[in-house]
């Protein structure tokens, strides 16, 4: 899924140089002293197979730093799966009007790559059933809202955090809280609670607390809400464990022999590839699953760059270069 006009914050910091690397602003310096400017065509490589995302904040950086009729941006498309070596974004300008912001198109690509990959891992996995990422509490704030745009670009249907549901242009989810379980001491009272106080068109999500018997818990919940409630949340049994194959089947069974069959059911926690694969294979009735830490927890994919050409004259390379790639599509 690729979000439509995703609108990035520019920080004055990177703008400024803050975030980039020192040698980096060095060579500038030194560029500058010589009087050396060359347009130059730089490549940034994938070093993985991997989801690729990031192309769009970077196509914001590099639209605030050069100059329209002297430059050229392509990139693949966000969401398209690259190979390891592929080069996935090119530009060419003149030198010092973006050489300085090397260490934050690499840092961009690498981490919005890793978060998109896992999130494409875990929603393959779940072979239809809907995804949704709720890790940001996880990751820093600063980056929470890219995190959850990535996790939209490898296939999640929504996020958890305002500024990532309006990057993503995505409905953000709405289920009751952990907190405002404990703080309300009942589940069926939060369910009530938020029944009252929240939009209409809002879903009506039960957490069902993970203290108690979830199966019992549901029955109560779904008689005291009636027809207002649409969902429950499953995290965990007591003792901090994931909810098993054997307590999803009979939360699904007792919510269907009370007449509330519409209610849908969303586990929730850290999900793995694995876990979704089994219980999708095992045919657990589970309507959504919701990612508390599987996404966040990503490895970033490395970028690599490297400048091909300086004044449309090849530049020897370390090893021999790939070939045009003819899934570059012009950003800028």
């Amino acid at each position: 899924m690729r979000p439509q006009n995703p609108h990035f914050e520019v920080r004055p910091s990177l703008i400024i140089g803050d975030t980039a690397d020192v040698y980096l602003h060095r060579t500038q310096r030194i560029l500058r002293n010589e009087g050396i400017n060359p347009t130059v065509t730089m490549e940034f490589s994938s070093t993985q197979a991997a989801i690729l995302c990031g192309t769009e904040e970077v196509r914001a950086v590099l639209e605030r730093v050069t100059s329209v009729g002297n430059r050229e941006v392509w990139a693949v498309e966000e969401g398209r799966e690259v190979a390891d070596g592929e080069v996935c974004l090119s530009v060419r300008a003149p030198y010092s009007s973006f050489g300085l912001y090397e260490t934050a198109i690499c840092g961009i690509l690498a981490d919005s790559t890793g978060w998109a990959t896992a999130a494409n891992d875990l929603v393959r996995a779940a072979n239809g059933i809907p995804m949704v990422s709720v890790g940001a509490h996880n990751v820093h704030p600063s980056v929470a809202p890219i995190m959850d745009y990535s996790a939209v670009v490898g296939g999640c249907e929504s996020v958890s955090t305002v500024l990532g549901n309006k990057l993503s242009n995505t409905v953000p989810i709405a289920t009751v809280s952990g907190a405002l379980l404990q703080l309300m001491g009942d589940p069926g009272k939060a369910a009530a609670a938020f029944d009252r106080s929240v939009a209409p068109d809002i879903p009506r999500v039960a957490y069902v607390d993970p203290r108690g018997d979830v199966v019992a818990q549901t029955v109560a919940i779904a008689h005291l809400m009636k027809d207002r409630l649409d969902a429950v949340r499953l995290a965990r049994t007591p003792g901090a464990t994931p909810i098993p194959l054997e307590a999803i089947k009979q939360v699904r069974e007792q919510l269907d022999a009370i007449g509330a069959n519409r209610v849908e059911i969303i586990l929730s926690g850290p999900m793995t590839p694995q876990r979704i694969k089994d219980l999708v294979d095992a045919k657990a009735p589970v309507d959504v699953f919701h990612d508390s830490g599987y996404i966040a927890a990503a490895a970033s994919v490395p970028f690599r760059p490297n400048i091909r050409n300086i004044n449309d004259l090849p530049v020897q390379q370390e090893s021999e270069p790939p070939p045009p790639n003819p899934h570059l599509m012009r950003l800028l």
